[in-house]
């Protein structure tokens, strides 16, 4: 392919995969961490400060303070409260910054595959898997900085690898002594340090990219003592000498060496971390098939073994290390960063079974050969997603997520001026101007808890109220409150309160 042809075949897949973020952003409510970034963003807005806003109340939140919380991924943030100067505070207004960083991905998965494989091609099958994954496309349509991440560490990945191992072919006669003298592209290495910085401003899991860095070192240094029976070279030293840096960071910085180590535990079992880097591709077992198969071509007709090991470690040691050493839940958004290698790998993988079937059958490149990998495309991604009853583009009352928005809305059509209302304060943007005072559930940082006696309190103090709890809400609630609930509360009952929520009134 020319690079007309490549460029044209590019666009038309940033138009597929734009149009398949920005399709009825706003057709499901916000959910989860979705209103802590919501409210923090609008009161940076509103404020110029990393405050929560109380939609409820027009103002900043009194209820909900947590400064880390509020100001934690700033940088991804931070553009969507500029979008709120100029455009109303609604839910595609808001998504629309993740979509914005998922059409940046496709871009960055592209070069990043051409890069690593030096093959166009590959790198067009890379955007298009990204463009139809649904991973991609989930996180790419949530109010999350996880959008912003993914491109962010690939390309800091990238061009570590290139910083590594790209010889250093210019005239700059100190650049090049740097590279014969210690091994590093000093250019790469100063783009690798610039997008790490962002990259770790938008979040923590950064630091696994040290340890793909390690293990690359570790290997490579032994290959290299297998090749010439000396333990002396550019991957032993580096590795030696980051060593020593962590165990000064440890011992000087303690603190700092905290806030990620803390983030570690050992010999966990979150195999779940698996489901989720396979869930883009119609069937794990042909998705494996690919990666290795990848793998292979890229070291074997590609000649590329350092690219090949450095996408595989790039993969496996973050998934390892979730599987076995994260402490935290397991989520897909987590390990998102990490899927980009798979899906170079799984493309490398499908061009190399397209051109082996070539090959076999002495097909050139033609109507023929172009079915055949039309046939392979279709096999590969998760199309049955877009056919199920609830994901990103729609929910139904059996979906795992409540509609918020249709609760919420029930509630500020019907609430009186005597109410008290009973929630998680952070989803205040779907009853804003309700002017109701709240009584907060605890959450995961305060772990507060709802008592059956505050509850007796309250209903003492406000004649009239309500109780609006999500399934995941009850972790919030004291030992015998959910039978209290259905005993002593009438439960409502109506279509617009549907799913995985309960609704509650009293004194009607």
């Amino acid at each position: 392919m020319n690079w007309k042809h490549t460029l044209s075949a590019l666009a038309a897949i940033v138009i597929l995969g734009t149009g398949l973020r920005f399709s009825g952003l706003d057709n499901n409510s916000f959910v989860a961490d979705e209103f802590l970034d919501m409210n923090s963003a609008y009161g940076y807005a509103q404020t110029g400060e990393w405050r929560a806003w109380d939609f409820n109340f027009g103002r900043p939140s009194e209820v909900n303070i947590n400064v880390p919380r509020d100001e934690r991924a700033a940088v991804y943030k931070w553009q969507v409260a500029q979008i709120f100067r100029f455009l109303p505070p609604t839910e595609t207004v808001a998504r629309s910054v993740s979509v914005l960083w998922g059409v940046i991905s496709i871009g960055v998965i592209f070069w990043a595959a051409i890069v690593l494989t030096k093959r166009r091609e590959i790198g067009l099958l890379a955007a298009l898997l990204f463009a139809l994954s649904v991973s991609g496309i989930i996180i790419d349509r949530t109010l999350r900085m996880y959008a912003m991440f993914f491109p962010l560490y690939l390309a800091t990945a990238t061009f570590t690898f290139l910083a590594l191992e790209r010889v250093y072919s210019g005239r700059v006669l100190w650049v090049k002594n740097i590279w014969e003298k210690f091994g590093i592209n000093i250019h790469f290495a100063v783009a690798a340090g610039a997008f790490f910085i962002l990259s770790l401003l938008t979040h923590q899991l950064t630091g696994m990219l040290i340890f793909s860095v390690a293990a690359y070192l570790i290997v490579r240094a032994f290959q290299e003592y297998r090749r010439n029976g000396k333990w002396q070279s550019k991957y032993s030293v580096m590795f030696a000498l980051g060593l020593i840096g962590v165990i000064a960071t440890a011992i000087f910085f303690p603190k700092f060496f905290r806030s990620f180590a803390a983030g570690l535990i050992f010999f966990d079992d979150h195999y779940g971390y698996i489901k989720y880097v396979l869930k883009d591709y119609y069937h794990p077992l042909l998705a494996i098939f690919l990666m290795v198969l990848g793998g292979w071509w890229i070291v074997k007709r590609e000649g590329l073994p350092k690219e090949s090991l450095w996408l595989s470690l790039s993969l496996l040691v973050p998934l390892s290390m979730a599987i076995w050493m994260w402490r935290r839940n397991v989520g897909a958004q987590y390990i998102f960063f990490a899927e980009s290698f798979a899906m170079i790998l799984v493309s490398a993988g499908v061009f190399s079974l397209w051109r082996l079937i070539r090959e076999k059958w002495s097909l050139k490149v033609g109507v023929q050969s172009l079915l055949v990998l039309g046939i392979m495309l279709i096999l590969v991604p998760n199309w049955g997603y877009f056919g199920e009853e609830n994901n990103t583009y729609h929910e139904t009352s059996s979906g795992s997520n409540p509609n918020y928005r249709k609760v919420f809305a029930y509630f500020k059509k019907n609430h009186l001026a005597t109410d008290v209302l009973v929630t998680r304060n952070v989803r205040n943007y779907y009853f804003s101007a309700a002017q109701v005072p709240v009584y907060d559930l605890g959450d995961e940082i305060s772990r507060a808890r709802l008592s059956q006696e505050a509850l007796e309190k309250l209903m003492l103090e406000y004649r009239t109220g309500w109780v609006i709890l999500s399934d995941n809400d009850y972790d919030y609630v004291g030992k015998g409150v959910k039978d209290f609930l259905n005993k002593n509360l009438t439960r409502v009952s109506n279509d617009q309160v549907r799913g995985s929520i309960d609704v509650f009134t009293w004194g009607r």
